[in-house]
């Protein structure tokens, strides 16, 4: 057949168009399809065409049956460059019957940054994720500071040699449940953009290592887990317990969605000359209707009945917060791929690993005199019974301004406020304290951190403790604390 009439007819047009017979192999296509593909045409034509999109069998198979059926299909699929948005319609080749592809850059087509929206629409969306933000702050601070006494106590009555298995086992259950209703809290927080964020550098294929165990966990049999880090040694800049919820929770989702297969592998592509690196969890299940694919990011949405919604919102909201974007393909019956995309830190080092001293001796706290401040009764009776357990002389404060009043009067080797206190926050009083008795070992306790310092404080604590903890915890925290500032407090 003779193709050079449409070859100069679409070599015009700037968008890429393909001509690939009904088996996949590519019949005609034009230069901009060329420049897409990153080859000559010589080497195109007659090439397995969905091979070199990016499209599965399943999915091209499905392409063409949708096209013969409805005269039109769509598919999004990506490439190093961009995210491309495919559409197909029956076409007609020197008499021979193939499929036109259209590929149009879809970069700006992204779940989370759709032009079709109206400005109103993503104010309302703007509002709505502010006032989220609120209302979890302030359920979190409240929430956390009850959750305290919950799973502090119960962790610490574990330590009792003289408790029965059937005992220990029910302290076990209360831990669980406690750590669960946090996690929810901690969800909404990272879906409306707040909470505690500590960036370091970190190479996320090591991560995704790391990982391996747990999400081997968290896929139900019978599906299969596949897991491939494949973009070797990169730095990104993100919060190593955020980014390994993003992980676990997608991988979760996939999971969930009833195939045999769930695959997370990691990639490295260029998107304006610039590197990223990409994750992407697919899985072959149910797949999401097109309704549906609209709201999975939005919280407290679900399919599921036993499900609250907030693991897909907790993912959107960290992705974001780490400069990073999220989106989603899915089709009915034939499984979903979730790609998450961070921006790659060029030239970057890793940060020397850590030392764990495993020999070092925990530091005994007895005859050491601790301030504990919380405006929380339960949050006080619990860390002051923690301490004394140890041997600790722990004197306590109802709020931010006794214990600076407490601070001028008497001397402390080491102090516990929380962040959130009537009249003066933590902040405040670390920097009082910072000022007043510069070598005090202080650590800062919060449910719910906006990392915002009261009157300009820049001063940093010694260590942070997220609310709610163990008493394993808490121990951990301080003996850190004692051992970095030089041990023992004289």
């Amino acid at each position: 057949m003779s193709s050079a009439p449409v070859t100069i007819e679409i070599d015009r047009i700037p968008v890429a168009i393909l001509f690939l017979h009904l088996d996949g192999r590519i019949a005609e296509l034009n230069a901009a399809a060329c420049r897409l593909l990153g080859q000559p045409r010589e080497a195109l034509v007659g090439a397995a065409g969905p091979a070199a999109m990016g499209l599965g069998s399943v999915r091209w198979q499905a392409l063409c049956e949708t096209t013969a059926q409805t005269g039109q299909a769509e598919e999004d699929i990506a490439f190093d460059t961009a995210p491309v948005h495919l559409v197909a319609t029956p076409a007609d080749l020197g008499g021979r019957a193939v499929v036109q592809l259209v590929a149009i850059d879809a970069s700006g087509r992204r779940l989370s940054e759709d032009p079709a929206r109206s400005t109103e629409e993503r104010d309302a969306d703007k509002q709505r994720i502010e006032s989220l933000g609120l209302v979890a702050g302030g359920i979190a601070h409240d929430f956390n500071n009850l959750l305290v006494g919950v799973l502090a106590e119960a962790s610490a009555a574990r330590e009792d040699i003289g408790l029965g298995e059937g005992t220990r086992e029910a302290l076990r259950r209360i831990e669980a449940a406690a750590g669960r209703m946090s996690q929810l809290t901690k969800q909404l927080l990272a879906y409306s953009g707040r909470g505690r964020f500590v960036t370091l550098r970190l190479d996320p294929d090591v991560l995704l290592g790391e990982l391996t165990d747990q999400l081997s966990r968290i896929v139900q049999r019978p599906a299969a887990l596949t897991l491939t880090p494949g973009a070797g040694t990169v730095v990104v800049e993100a919060d190593p317990n955020l980014l390994r919820q993003v992980v676990t929770n997608l991988v979760a989702n996939a999971s969930e969605a009833g195939g045999l297969r769930v695959e997370v592998s990691s990639r490295i592509l260029s998107r304006e000359n610039t590197p990223w690196w990409q994750l992407e969890v697919s899985d072959d299940g149910t797949g999401i209707t097109p309704h549906t694919l609209g709201r999975i990011f939005d919280p407290f949405f679900s399919t599921k009945r036993a499900r609250h919604g907030l693991g897909l919102s907790a993912v959107h909201g960290i992705v974001r917060r780490l400069g990073g974007d999220i989106e989603v393909d899915s089709t009915p019956g034939q499984g979903s791929r979730f790609r998450v995309r961070l921006p790659i830190v060029p030239g970057a080092d890793l940060p020397p690993p850590t030392r764990v001293e495993l020999t070092a001796p925990i530091p005994r706290l007895a005859g050491i005199r601790v301030l504990v401040a919380d405006d929380e009764p339960s949050v006080r009776a619990t860390v002051r019974r923690l301490l004394e357990r140890r041997g600790a002389i722990v004197v306590v404060a109802a709020d931010g301004l006794e214990a600076e009043a407490r601070l001028r009067d008497e001397r402390f080797d080491l102090a516990v406020f929380d962040v959130t206190m009537p009249g003066r926050s933590g902040y405040d009083v670390l920097a009082f304290a910072r000022t007043t008795c510069p070598e005090l070992h202080v650590v800062l306790m919060s449910g719910y951190v906006d990392r915002t310092r009261g009157q300009g404080s820049e001063e940093e604590p010694d260590a942070f403790i997220e609310k709610p903890f163990t008493a394993k915890i808490l121990d951990a925290v301080l003996d850190d604390v004692l051992r970095s500032r030089g041990g023992r407090p004289r």
